[in-house]
């Protein structure tokens, strides 16, 4: 495969960004006609069947190495959008969108797990500063712990460890883009999978569907855009970035999702919470910029 530009791969990376900002308003909507994981089934099997439509090469030669990576890939990946959907019944869609942002400050952590890679200052800076702003955010001592966004964090981790995962295995599948869209393929199958075990254990009103223009938009969307479309850029561009930056870039996405979710929902902060979500984001942006101007000076 040739090599992209790193200016151009983050470019595409901006603009799944923002389909990932739109996503959280619509499942937000469709969550009053149908259940979280019934609603990860619809969105992930349309996603498979344009994807396998797209890219039927992708479907031959799976060998056993490449079936193990993308079972891994497919965990984190689906164990994250059940998390995240759940969660969005208990939290509004700008809480989800700056929670979910917070997996930035992660993915060191996952490349020391993973990698063996120190921690540097000014990562265990941004984690000190992102936990003071959830704190002031979500206001646990004055409300309690509110159960969305928890699962909505634990997504944000669940999700930097993938982020790990799909730089260092598509890096060694450059050269072979089928199997890069095979990954992507499994991925699908594997969050439909977990989607139906799920089932059973999400309530008397799991099989809940009630057709609606708001559901059948929220499928198509984030089915067709911000699954097939966002999830091939990413894991055919990021490689030719670093996931860190990969990483601030992503940090646009609760930015582009509260404003959607300003206009579309009407959703509006307390002081605190507009407090909390802008120490957010500074935990999330500034100390690595600051270091990126620091080794480029």
């Amino acid at each position: 495969m040739t090599v992209v530009p790193r200016r151009t791969a983050e470019t595409l990376l901006l603009m799944i960004t923002c389909l990932w900002g739109g996503t959280f308003v619509l499942v937000k909507e469709a969550m009053t006609t149908t259940s979280p994981a019934l609603f990860v089934v619809l969105r992930f099997a349309l996603a498979a069947v344009v994807a396998c439509m797209l890219w039927p090469k992708a479907l031959r030669g799976w060998d056993r190495s490449l079936m193990l990576r993308g079972s891994i890939l497919g965990v984190l990946f689906g164990s994250g959008f059940l998390l995240q959907t759940v969660g969005l019944e208990s939290t509004s869609a700008s809480a989800s969108a700056f929670i979910t942002g917070t997996m930035v400050v992660f993915v060191p952590f996952g490349y020391r797990i993973i990698e063996g890679s120190p921690v540097r200052g000014h990562q265990w800076l941004s984690v000190t500063i992102v936990i003071i702003g959830l704190w002031i955010f979500t206001a646990p001592e004055s409300a309690g712990v509110n159960v969305g966004d928890v699962l909505t964090l634990i997504s944000a981790m669940i999700w930097s460890v993938y982020l790990t995962y799909i730089d260092l295995w598509t890096r060694e599948l450059r050269s072979e883009p089928q199997k890069q869209n095979a990954l992507v393929i499994m991925q699908f199958l594997v969050t439909i999978i977990l989607a139906l075990v799920a089932l059973p254990f999400s309530g008397v009103d799991a099989m809940h569907l009630e057709p609606s223009t708001s559901l059948m938009w929220a499928v198509l969307y984030c089915g067709i855009l911000a699954s097939v479309v966002t999830t091939w850029i990413q894991t055919r561009f990021q490689q030719f970035t670093h996931p860190v930056r990969a990483g601030l870039i992503y940090a646009v996405e609760p930015l582009a999702a509260a404003a959607i979710a300003y206009v579309v929902l009407h959703e509006e902060w307390t002081v605190r919470e507009a407090i909390g979500a802008s120490v957010l984001f500074v935990g999330i942006v500034v100390p690595d910029l600051w270091m990126s101007r620091k080794e480029a000076a």
